[in-house]
């Protein structure tokens, strides 16, 4: 399993000197407790990260309220573009949500089922494949592999692996060749290779492409315009620029792409671009009902919400091909949102998310013990 791309499955555990220096830098002096305490000293830390090395885009948004939303570093440091709450940046296996609601959309239409065998969908699907359901590969216990190569063997993740070119009906022979992990919903096993195939079978029950069902059926019905491929109409100008050991590493739109949108190492499991300011319009559009009627929206959080050690309701998935990092937590009963996107391996988005939460949520602490603890620990938010 890729290490930067199972951090999908939840907010990892804070690590790496990036987090380090963050907890640092907010953990001084006694716990902040107005919500105008919070924003400055969130504010003010990353401003001194900035001249650092963070590179980043931070909304944050409680009741309904947008708290904080601004950029800080550089988008492009050559330029000295500065980072703005428009910038686009490379959200990772954030799409994964996106993949999921388009699978139960469809299935609210009568056009598939969870319960639908590989065998229905796939006519090539060799007999230990044909009884893989949607189900089994949204849920990662379909016992496909992560990522594989061009003999359908199991590869080591790196950014360039995305790019290198591949089309649906490849992805699709990869992953029918492939050697299963187990026997399918014996075990869960991360598999972005799963997702890929999720995004063919998307294609091939809708009639449209992948990243024109999503903008049918997910992205206008929520009033996301800045959110996709190619539909967004990015350019170079308008991204931020990925920072690998210091280096200028470019943006998506600077490495090879198909025609159609990115390779299908990507596509439907990663690699989409978007804004921290469009993100909040996706998470306000499953509070509400423009995307998904009451029994599908159950359905969705069954597969994307949990429930943390104090017993809040969340979903928090993160992104990342080691390079652009995104994350964001939504605390679905106390209406609290924190969306963090950042350009650079130094200090990475899902390091300081948790973070941040904790000390959003101390505004409403009734007592120390609610306060946000000075140490290194699994997230307790």
């Amino acid at each position: 399993m890729s290490k930067a791309r199972a951090r999908a499955l939840g907010v990892a555990l804070l690590a790496g000197m990036g987090a380090v220096v963050w907890l640092y830098m907010t953990r001084q002096g006694e716990p902040t407790r107005t919500k105008e305490q919070v924003i400055a000293k969130v504010d003010s830390s990353l401003e001194k990260l900035a001249s650092k090395g963070v590179s980043g885009s931070l909304l944050l948004s409680q009741d309904g309220e947008v708290w904080l939303a601004r950029g800080y570093g550089f988008a492009d440091r050559s330029t000295r573009r500065a980072v703005a709450p428009d910038t686009g940046f490379d959200i990772g296996s954030l799409v994964k949500q996106f993949t999921a609601a388009a699978i139960l959309k469809l299935e609210d239409q009568g056009k598939l089922r969870l319960g639908d065998r590989l065998a229905a969908l796939l006519p090539d699907a060799p007999p230990d494949k044909a009884q893989i359901t949607v189900q089994q590969l949204l849920g990662h216990s379909s016992g496909l592999l992560d990522i594989v190569d061009a003999n359908s063997d199991p590869i080591g993740y790196t950014p360039e692996f995305d790019y290198r070119p591949v089309s649906r009906d490849e992805i699709v022979r990869r992953a029918l060749q492939a050697k299963l992990l187990f026997a399918p919903g014996e075990k869960v096993r991360y598999s972005n290779l799963g997702y890929s195939l999720l995004g063919a079978i998307i294609e091939r029950a809708s009639g449209a492409t992948y990243e024109q069902d999503l903008l049918e059926a997910l992205f206008r019905p929520s009033g996301m315009s800045r959110t996709g491929y190619l539909a967004p109409g990015w350019k170079p100008a308008n991204l931020a620029v990925g920072y690998r050991k210091g280096e200028p590493w470019g943006t998506p739109l600077d490495h090879r792409w198909l025609g159609d949108g990115p390779s299908w190492n990507l596509r439907a499991n990663g690699g989409m671009l978007s804004t921290t300011q469009d993100l909040l319009k996706w998470i306000r559009a499953l509070e509400g009902d423009s995307v998904f009627p009451p029994e599908e929206k159950e359905e969705f959080f069954k597969l994307n919400v949990h429930t943390n050690r104090r017993g809040a309701r969340t979903t928090g998935p993160a992104g990342s091909n080691e390079i652009l990092d995104a994350c964001f937590l939504w605390y679905l009963d106390e209406h609290r949102v924190i969306v963090m996107l950042t350009s650079s391996d130094a200090y990475r988005a899902e390091e300081m998310v948790p973070d941040i939460a904790q000390r959003m949520r101390s505004v409403r602490a009734s007592s120390p013990s609610e306060a946000p603890r000075a140490r290194l620990q699994q997230p307790r938010t």
